[in-house]
């Protein structure tokens, strides 16, 4: 007899030991089924608990069992489809969860090889039934063979993307559970914990700052059982809105990037307790490991593993972690089953391109049909995305202020031009301006024409430490001067200013910009500025055509007016600009559309493709190769990985990687020194930074990160140098 059927390695689990951790965690999450929402009849119950039972008992086969001891790497026929040859039920629905809870090619079967595998599998009958004390056969081979036959009818379909969600839904969320129950119980996680009650919390917070919160009283009851849009001015208080929404269903809270993610995180954390609160986007588990609170190695990996596997009741994450799986890859099911039952918050949607914003879409109104809840939280909200939330509530919360004046120049935003101005805004005592452009190299260009004023210069093609440094300098409550930046100001950085220049822009984009003036004001009000606060200069403006679509921008012109602004006359005009009428025929409004329409017959076989299309790249990250000899000043990770102060390169020289905890600093150490490069800059096939390092142990680890000899200044950022002239990257 057979002496152990190994089921799991590192750590090594026998079949018995992990069926019955699946089973456990089966239970658990029928027990606490009701408070989630998780609306199963009892034989959908019956259906699962069953899956879970008899999900690996194929890898009772002598292939599997030599593989997973290093034996041997011999073919196998993969251990989910000889599952189903203990299974004696006829139920379509519970061979396709168990065969398909991993994706995988059906395997050729003729007679010999069926006689093969049932007289190898049958060798292992004695050892399952006295380890589940039960009395197990095998099916009749010609069941067996009938069962591939329909099997590989499905298959086929499915990797053609033919998938009909509505048809389909009962399917894709049991075997979603499935795949959730098996990977927490092998993460040794919960699959599930106690719902959060949101609101209580919120509400207490709220009421320590006003007496009579707006949210409270507007969040009424019938809002919490719907899908909505909310509008709020910056500053007003959207997201708690949000939380008394979310109240006690699980629920996810997105937002466009992942420093803004990791703030709502520690935010959230403060409020609800670290133990009700996950962190989910590509550096989570690098941020669990470095953060401030100094978590044990084992308590970071726990933490990340509760998010991985969405065990957590609130969890803050990238949209990319939930909305790539709106393109159907292979495991998408995860995701949606967990959608089924949660509430998910979109904030900023306004802040995606318009791919990336259709994706959301299309995806919202699939988390609806398979019973999720959605609400778009957000300042200024394309109107033309109204009619796409049918049966949503829509809930409009402007402050009667003004607080902005606004100064259009018809001129380039040149040297001479900003000299001036700036000469004469800090004569009339103006001490914090910002300078907004919409390039990196025109950013550069005004930088190095500035200098007298000693101007600080903040921008996304800094190293990740250059740019924190800087970020620092400017969130210093004693912070006064001049900053020149780019679009990364209007996502990032809560900090006021007295002045804005910027380019001209996309509308909403320009609100974005107009909210770092005066930020602090935020309720009703007469503050009414009685000289421009806001200067926008409309001609030759940077990035039109590149970074924004050239009508877009000259459409957002003839919104503008001299004068000053409100509040609510920001949001109309935002809201007459993104109407269908106005947009229709634009680049914008034919992107969207058509990756609306193509999203509907497309997906894709893997995660990461999913994630790389939704996120709509168009960058790569480098290192600067004049980086390789600059030191390594994150004295943090040094320390742990017990290494002197010294170059780049001799750190990674010196380095031997021992377990997943180190291989993770050293990702974050050359972090340090990465900066995303425009894919257009790429003239030639880049080398790998392995190709540079004298460390054949860390090859594997360096060779996928690129390296590029263009020059790289710790003030100005990343050059790109060609022949006697240097090029600014724009």
């Amino acid at each position: 007899m057979v002496d152990e059927i190994i089921a799991k390695s590192l750590p090594q689990k026998t079949l018995k030991e992990h069926t019955e951790e699946v089973i456990n965690e089966f239970n658990n999450l029928r027990k606490l089924g009701d408070k989630l929402g998780i609306n199963f009849e009892e034989k959908e119950w019956k259906r699962l608990e069953k899956a879970c039972f008899y999900h690996d008992f194929g890898k009772a086969n002598s292939f599997f069992q030599d593989k997973i001891r290093k034996l041997s790497s011999d073919y196998e026929i993969p251990h989910n489809f000889l599952s189903l040859l203990f299974l004696e039920d006829n139920d379509e629905l519970l061979l396709k969860i168990i065969a398909f809870h991993h994706w995988r090619d059906l395997p050729s079967l003729n007679d010999k090889r069926i006689d093969r595998v049932y007289s190898d599998v049958q060798n292992y009958i004695v050892k399952l039934n006295k380890d589940f004390n039960n009395n197990f056969s095998l099916i009749k081979k010609g069941i067996f063979k009938k069962r591939m036959e329909l099997l590989k009818k499905y298959y086929s379909k499915r990797i053609n993307g033919i998938i009909n969600l509505q048809s389909e839904t009962k399917f894709i969320i049991l075997l979603g559970f499935l795949n959730r129950l098996d990977h927490s119980s092998s993460a040794g996680v919960p699959v599930e914990s106690i719902p959060l009650t949101k609101y209580e919390a919120t509400k207490n917070f709220l009421l320590k700052k006003t007496a009579s919160p707006w949210q409270i009283l507007e969040i009424k009851s019938d809002f919490k059982d719907k899908n909505g849009i909310v509008v709020a001015s910056t500053g007003m208080g959207k997201t708690e809105m949000a939380l008394l929404w979310g109240d006690s269903q699980k629920t996810f809270y997105t937002l466009p990037i992942r420093t803004s993610v990791t703030a709502m995180y520690r935010r959230l954390s403060s409020l609800f307790g670290e133990e009700n609160v996950g962190l989910l986007h590509s550096e989570a588990l690098s941020s669990l490991l470095l953060n401030e609170n100094e978590l044990t190695t084992n308590d970071a990996f726990y933490h990340y593993n509760l998010a991985k596997n969405l065990s957590y009741p609130l969890i803050v994450c990238t949209p990319d972690q939930l909305f790539s799986a709106t393109l159907k890859y292979f495991g998408f099911e995860k995701i949606y089953a967990t959608l089924s039952y949660s509430k998910v918050i979109v904030d900023e949607i306004q802040a995606y391109s318009p791919k990336t914003m259709a994706i959301i879409t299309y995806g919202l109104n699939e988390i609806v049909s398979i019973g999720g809840k959605f609400l778009i939280i957000t300042a200024t909200f394309p109107n033309f995305l109204s009619d796409k939330f049918k049966n949503s509530f829509y809930f409009l919360k402007i402050p009667n202020l003004k607080k902005h004046k606004v100064e259009l120049r018809e001129e380039p935003l040149s040297e001479d031009a900003l000299k001036k101005l700036i000469k004469s805004l800090q004569q009339k005592g103006a001490k914090k301006i910002l300078i907004v452009c919409n390039t990196v190299k025109k950013s550069q260009q005004l930088y190095n024409s500035l200098k007298d004023f000693s101007p600080l210069l903040l921008h996304s093609r800094f190293t990740r430490i250059d740019r924190t440094h800087k970020e620092n300098d400017v969130l210093k409550s004693t912070f006064e001067g001049i900053l020149i930046s780019t679009q990364v100001i209007e996502v990032s950085l809560d900090i006021d200013f007295e002045v804005l220049i910027t380019e001209l822009a996309p509308l909403d984009v320009l609100v974005q910009r107009m909210g770092r003036v005066y930020r602090g004001f935020t309720t009703d009000g007469d503050f009414s500025p009685d000289k421009p606060n806001v200067y926008v200069f409309t001609e030759d403006t940077s990035g039109v055509g590149t970074v924004y679509e050239k009508e877009i921008v000259e459409k957002s012109k003839s919104f503008l007016n001299n004068g000053v602004i409100s509040e609510k006359e920001k949001f109309q005009m935002v809201d007459k600009f993104y109407s269908e009428e106005n947009l229709k025929n634009t680049e914008y409004w034919i992107s969207f559309n058509n990756a609306l329409e193509a999203i509907r017959n497309f997906s894709v076989s893997r995660k990461n493709e999913a994630q790389k299309i939704f996120r709509d790249i168009a960058q790569i990250d480098v290192i600067p190769k004049v980086l390789l000899e600059h030191d390594v000043k994150n004295t943090k990770i040094l320390n742990k990985l017990k290494l002197e102060k010294r170059s780049l390169r001799k750190v990674l020289e010196k380095i031997r990687i021992k377990d997943k905890k180190e291989k993770i600093f050293v990702a974050e150490l050359i972090k340090d020194f990465i900066v995303p490069l425009p894919l257009y800059r790429i003239k030639t096939a880049l080398l790998s930074l392995s190709d540079y390092i004298d460390n054949n142990e860390m090859s594997e680890y360096l060779v996928n990160i690129k390296v590029v000899d263009f020059k790289y200044d710790d003030t100005l950022g990343l050059l790109y140098e060609e022949g006697e002239n240097c090029f600014f990257v724009e």
